[in-house]
């Protein structure tokens, strides 16, 4: 293959070219979308199923509850169909919480910290939802670090598969226990190093072909670990060859030779939200850019802006705000966009403004 192929490949299997049936099936293909900042998801999700809205999100999230937000690879939030929960559940059940890790370093007693967690996962037994103001309320000795948005008690639970992301109220986010939420689930997880064998075969069909480093960075593992589970998928894969550099491909998934990339201008234009889950599935980005531009893109403190792409590469990024009651975006390109393309991203910022339910009041080049 070449590298405009494998492009067009990535773009085919990423729900870009042809759209997902549903929410649950674009969330399922992904192996998850990002949901540290919920709205960016929700603009992934409709990149790639077009007639979604932000209230049909919200609805599917909370009062469908046919998707769930958990935290999952690298550590962060994201939107998996709500029947795969067992399975999110089971690809994590191997690792260490920071508490575990730091009885295991100074070689001192869980003892109070497991009273915690059995605290906090009785009161959430007895309520719909908490939040960290229910904690603080609680009286029990919660510190800092246990009321963390990143990694405290609700974390915990999250991890041990007794509660996931209720609907936030008044802003705040709030957790729910799984028997609550989803009182029909089937809970019978498969192996720790069954689940991530999956992950790993879904995570070659999704984004593939790609390299075991592009695994690693994904999943936020060891190469010891992503090696072994794809060595456990054994012929169910099978090497692609992309200018010069091998690459994992699986079998069931395999480029189609007679799916050849079309000119620039037949080639989708995407306004892509911030951390879509293109731009997190390689470690290498230069397939998707000029490394010039690199730091336009992946900013500070682990930020992904929102991006322009054109023929499979990102041209520029861009920004909504909302202004006078509608939706107003900027495009910065990184070069002059063609006619074609300007025309295009007008119609994708139309869009955009639709799946937000508002007009959009301004769209702005800079």
């Amino acid at each position: 293959m070449t590298a405009e192929q494998l492009r067009w490949h990535r773009l085919g299997r990423s729900g870009l070219r042809t759209p997902f049936a549903g929410v649950e099936e674009a969330c399922r293909a992904l192996v998850g979308v990002q949901s540290q900042i919920l709205p960016a998801a929700g603009i992934a999700i409709w990149n790639r199923t077009p007639r979604l809205s932000a209230a049909d999100l919200t609805r599917k999230l909370y009062v469908e509850r046919t998707l769930l937000k958990l935290w999952g690879q690298r550590g962060t939030l994201h939107l998996y169909p709500s029947g795969e929960w067992p399975m999110i559940y089971a690809a994590q059940a191997d690792l260490r919480t920071y508490w575990e890790r730091q009885a295991a370093r100074l070689g001192s007693s869980l003892e109070e910290h497991e009273a915690l967690v059995s605290a906090v996962a009785a009161m959430l037994r007895e309520r719909e939802s908490l939040g960290r103001s229910d904690l603080r309320a609680s009286g029990l000795p919660l510190d800092d670090l246990h009321l963390s948005g990143w990694g405290g008690i609700f974390a915990v639970l999250v991890r041990r598969g007794l509660a996931c992301h209720a609907e936030p109220v008044n802003g705040e986010a709030r957790v729910a226990h799984r028997e609550r939420w989803l009182p029909g689930l089937v809970w019978a997880p498969p192996t720790p190093e069954q689940a991530n064998i999956e992950l790993a075969r879904r995570y070659i069909a999704a984004y593939g072909p790609a390299t075991v480093q592009d695994l690693a960075y994904w999943r936020g593992r060891s190469m010891g670990d992503v090696r072994r589970w794809v060595r456990a998928l054994g012929d169910e894969l099978t090497t692609v060859v992309v200018d010069g550099v091998p690459m994992l491909a699986l079998r069931a998934a395999l480029p189609d030779p007679a799916d050849l990339p079309p000119a620039r201008d037949g080639w989708p234009v995407r306004l892509l939200g911030r951390f879509d889950p293109l731009l997190l599935g390689m470690r290498e980005k230069s397939w998707l850019l000029d490394m010039a531009h690199y730091n336009r893109v992946w900013r500070p403190a682990g930020h992904i802006e929102a991006t322009v792409l054109v023929a499979g590469r990102i041209a520029g990024t861009w920004r909504y705000d909302w202004r006078g009651g509608g939706v107003a975006i900027s495009v910065e390109p990184f070069k002059p966009l063609p006619r074609y393309v300007q025309q295009a991203v007008e119609r994708q910022a139309e869009g955009v403004a639709r799946y937000l339910d508002a007009q959009l009041s301004e769209l702005s080049y800079r």
